[in-house]
């Protein structure tokens, strides 16, 4: 006899991670004997065996065994192979050998019936009415745990989803990104909150990082759309940065000034390359060129800024400035005493002076 094996069968209900953890909890809370695997999937295996019943009325377990299964069926070595040798001469598996084994249990359980007719094994109702009892439990500072770890992971899957073409760099840093986040948010996840500030530390520092992994992936795509014709000179650049950029990065919650330099670093263009350098600077058109006369000067061929802002500014020590008070403690401080902004365009001007006392 053969049986039907093209059966249709009921999809696995969905399940969050935090329901598979409620239903492990429940599991242990028992101490039962039975396989944890089989016991968690017994819905599932009871619909499969029902629907196998409807469609081979004259089925055992030995043959669903073999169809849902078949690495605990043990053919017999010594009879030849056939097409004709029916039924299949073997033994299950130990495992399904066991007096106790749940499989057995819940195919003698289960009754004839087609995936069509049977229960859904997904209760939408039932899980909406749990979230909903969840959310009404939940205390504000639990919500607000699982509101930063969920911010934070969605932000690392959006910047993630850049394209910055072939930078192993780049990709490297990513990889690092989502590593220092896994010990970050574990107390967040795990609703375990310190009660000193060292998970807000931590937290902290994490954004730094983030910024600094955001500036990198900036560059990198920018560098990946404007260079996508000269890879090469996409990655050189890429990597002269990354090695200016990383050893100013830090970890710190405040940003060290005192060793800022401009990234000035020059490279060699190839010839084949010199054309898609060149179409970045497009040549100005006519009308452009005729509004020369009304422009603010360092023209980039010929191409005039919408808005130009400069500011001057004049660092003072305090002990020298004429505004400052007579204070021993500050009396070595640098202060920004002058600044002067100066915004224009090709129709107006605006010019702000500030003037900082320390007093």
């Amino acid at each position: 006899m053969l049986w039907r094996l093209s059966i249709m069968l009921q999809e696995a209900p969905l399940m969050t991670e935090d329901m598979y953890e409620e239903r492990l909890q429940a599991l242990e809370a028992s101490n039962g004997s039975f396989n944890y695997f089989a016991q968690l999937e017994r819905d599932i295996l009871t619909s499969d065996m029902a629907a196998f019943k409807a469609a081979n009325p004259d089925a055992i377990f030995e043959d669903f065994i073999r169809w849902h299964s078949p690495a605990d069926w043990l053919e017999d070595p010594e009879v030849e192979k056939s097409k004709d040798n029916w039924p299949p001469r073997g033994h299950l598996s130990k495992r399904m050998s066991e007096s106790d084994n749940l499989w057995r249990e819940l195919w003698d359980r289960a009754h004839a019936l087609a995936a069509s007719e049977q229960k859904p094994l997904f209760d939408p109702n039932r899980e909406g009415e749990k979230v909903i009892h969840y959310l009404e439990t939940l205390r504000p500072h639990q919500l607000l745990a699982q509101m930063v770890c969920t911010a934070f992971l969605a932000a690392a899957d959006t910047v993630n989803k850049t394209s910055y073409g072939e930078l192993k760099q780049m990709e490297t840093k990513m990889q690092q990104l989502y590593l220092t986040m896994a010990p970050a948010l574990k107390p967040l996840e795990a609703n375990r909150l310190s009660a000193d500030s060292e998970t807000i530390e931590d937290l902290k520092r994490q954004c730094v990082v983030f910024g600094h992994v955001e500036n990198l992936l900036t560059v990198a795509a920018s560098l990946h759309r404007k260079l996508v014709q000269a890879p090469r000179l996409a990655v050189e650049i890429f990597i002269d940065f990354y090695n200016f950029y990383i050893p100013r990065m830090g970890t710190g919650l405040e940003e060290d000034y005192s060793n800022k330099k401009e990234f000035d670093t020059k490279q060699i263009v190839w010839n084949n390359e010199r054309e898609v350098v060149s179409s970045m600077f497009v040549p100005p058109t006519a009308n452009q060129s005729w509004r020369k006369v009304f422009s603010m000067g360092n023209l980039l061929n010929g191409h005039e800024p919408m808005v130009r802002e400069i500011i001057f500014s004049l660092h003072d020590g305090v002990s020298n400035n004429h505004y400052a008070a007579p204070n021993a403690s500050v009396s070595e401080q640098e202060i920004d005493t002058y600044r002067m902004y100066i915004c224009g365009t090709s129709n107006d001007l605006r010019v702000s002076l500030s003037v900082v006392s320390c007093d």
